[in-house]
């Protein structure tokens, strides 16, 4: 009796969270901000969304060859010139001497990162790779990251749901983006062995039609079956192709660890691959 009425609190607080979730509102919005040309082209996609009521932190963090001093690696407040500005939303400046991956890494209780697809500096000249790939990386993103490319509004969004929980928490995500409303979504399934993507796919479409989105449409595609197992890498980014989004909302890592062990990341394929930006949910914590 006791663990049935636990077992229903649970599930109500589940329920209510998922609302809240769903729900598009105030949030915060963390913008990796390197102050290079290309920060100029990732600041007017940020600017052509709308943001009502979101608290906005541009995060600037210069990498030392040498160990930075300790305070001095921490994110604080400093004056930058020219200043970045919205139309709608106050802008907080931080700076910090330190990895820009570790940085952001640091910004978990954001509700959204975005970053540009490259960086510049030291971490190129070390041939470490780009911040975005690195945040969407093995046991990442620790919070929903969007590598933005373009300065058009969103208006049609391709979302990738196979039922895996990082699936499930990059469409959640997406539902409590202001930027959803009125926006035309493809949700994308791709039918492989496991046989779930169905049920995925209508219930991603019904949790962003609940949250406001325009016009939602499904869409059920085949796999290019490989040798050991579906890789459904190049599927997804036919569709890219095929549907010209202006951006793709991926989970990190679908159901199946063999998958994600012999075949790689969809995410950081997607990522890297993709022309159109790219939404990836924070990654879940499985054993």
């Amino acid at each position: 009796m006791i663990t049935e009425q636990r077992a229903t609190e649970d599930q109500v607080a589940q329920e209510q969270e998922d609302q809240k979730r769903a729900t598009p509102g105030p949030g915060w919005l963390v913008v990796g901000d390197d102050r290079g040309e290309a920060s100029a082209a990732l600041w007017g996609w940020v600017a052509a969304q709308p943001w009502p009521g979101w608290r906005v932190t541009a995060v600037t963090a210069r990498p030392r060859a040498d160990e930075s001093p300790g305070e001095r690696a921490k994110p604080h407040a400093w004056s930058p010139e020219p200043p970045r500005e919205l139309p709608d939303n106050h802008v907080e400046h931080l700076v910090a001497e330190a990895d820009p991956r570790v940085v952001l890494d640091g910004y978990d209780d954001a509700d959204l990162v975005v970053v540009g697809p490259r960086g510049r500096g030291l971490l190129k000249r070390l041939g470490l790779g780009s911040t975005a790939e690195w945040l969407v990386s093995s046991h990442r993103p620790l919070t929903p990251v969007l590598v933005a490319r373009g300065t058009e509004p969103v208006e049609h969004v391709m979302v990738c749901a196979d039922g895996s929980p990082d699936s499930v928490d990059a469409v959640r995500t997406l539902a409590r983006l202001p930027l959803l409303q009125g926006a035309r979504l493809t949700v994308v399934g791709v039918d492989t062995v496991e046989g779930h993507e169905t049920d995925a796919v209508t219930a991603a479409a019904h949790v962003l039609r609940d949250a406001g989105a325009g016009e939602v449409r499904t869409l059920l595609v085949g796999a290019v079956p490989m040798t050991v197992t579906f890789d459904v890498r190049p599927t997804i980014l036919g569709m890219v192709d095929k549907l010209e989004p202006d951006l793709v909302v991926v989970g990190t890592r679908g159901l199946g660890g063999l998958r994600r062990a012999v075949l790689g990341s969809t995410a950081e394929a997607v990522v890297h691959h993709a022309t159109c930006s790219v939404l990836v949910g924070r990654a879940t914590l499985r054993s």
